[in-house]
């Protein structure tokens, strides 16, 4: 909050500024964490899956 005064009442309501980087940052990799994750499962499960038919 680059308007107000650091001394005000109102900065104890938000979280550091160090934050405002780190958790997005967290989320992000988190996400692409999750999508890889799930990308891996299905293309293993659909390869077992050929293998058996065949």
């Amino acid at each position: 909050m680059p308007f107000i005064d650091s001394q005000h009442v109102i900065h104890k309501y938000f979280l550091p500024r160090a934050y405002a980087v780190a958790i997005p940052l967290a989320a992000g990799l988190l996400l692409l964490l999750f999508v890889g994750v799930f990308i891996t499962y299905v293309m293993l499960k659909n390869q077992k899956g050929t293998k058996k038919a065949q």
